[in-house]
């Protein structure tokens, strides 16, 4: 149906892939960083190793070990497994780690994706509350700051602070809870690229939802006026008045 945007009172983002891409792939950044440190090998040879551990450690230890690790020692174990191989047998793993961890706080990894300002601020004229739902660490604060965005939102909820990662609803009933308005789930928006986590989620929990991806065509149960390849596309729907939810 169509809605108003005047009809709504939040909405939020995802943020990896939706306002924020690496400026490199991040298995790229890892053997960039290690080699100084002896790496032997390619990007390419990291990559599997990266998203095998990453997975894996998620299974073992979910929402960053929030339940069970410090969020610094569940990245330090990702980064050890992903370069073990192919650095040399007397590497300072944890120097290497820690820096990665630094080192994606920073603008030197991040990147707005093109369309995110002029979106929000449109948002924000309408006198819509705009915040974050991300499954994230508590680096995303530090992230959002260091690509000048963080004064753009009302509220930050990362998946480790909340207790809950997406699809949870209860992720984004801790996002409801920290808007300054009252704001009732048929009043709240989430926008995201991820069908399970941001779309199904949203819509699990009552919620309006969009999807922004360009590798999506129409994945089952999602309606085509849904899904958007990128923010600049959902601007000018925005801009146009042609959004339906």
């Amino acid at each position: 149906m169509n809605i108003s945007l005047s009809k709504l009172k939040l909405i939020t983002f995802d943020v990896t892939n939706t306002l924020l891409k690496f400026k490199v792939p991040a298995w790229q950044y890892y053997a960039m960083i290690a080699q100084d440190h002896g790496f032997k090998g390619s990007p390419e040879d990291v990559k599997p190793k990266f998203i095998k551990t990453f997975k894996q450690m998620w299974e073992e230890h979910p929402n960053f070990g929030k339940k069970s690790i410090k969020w610094e020692d569940w990245w330090c174990q990702v980064v050890t497994t992903t370069l073990r191989d192919n650095l040399p047998s007397d590497a300072k793993l944890d120097v290497i780690a820690h820096k990665l961890i630094e080192e994606f706080k920073t603008d030197r990894c991040w990147t707005c994706v093109d369309g995110e300002h002029k979106l929000i601020d449109h948002f924000r004229t309408l006198g819509i509350s705009v915040g974050v739902i991300s499954n994230f660490d508590p680096r995303l604060h530090d992230i959002l700051h260091n690509v000048g965005l963080y004064k753009k939102f009302d509220f930050i909820v990362t998946s480790y602070e909340a207790g809950y990662s997406k699809p949870d609803e209860r992720i984004f009933k801790s996002a409801i809870d920290k808007c300054i308005m009252s704001v009732s789930p048929s009043e709240a928006l989430h926008i995201g690229d991820d069908v399970i986590k941001d779309y199904e989620g949203a819509r699990m929990a009552g919620w309006h939802a969009l999807l922004v991806n360009p590798k999506i065509s129409q994945p089952a149960k999602v309606p085509q006026n849904h899904i958007f390849k990128s923010l600049e596309e959902l601007s000018a729907a925005v801009q146009q008045n042609t959004l339906t939810l």
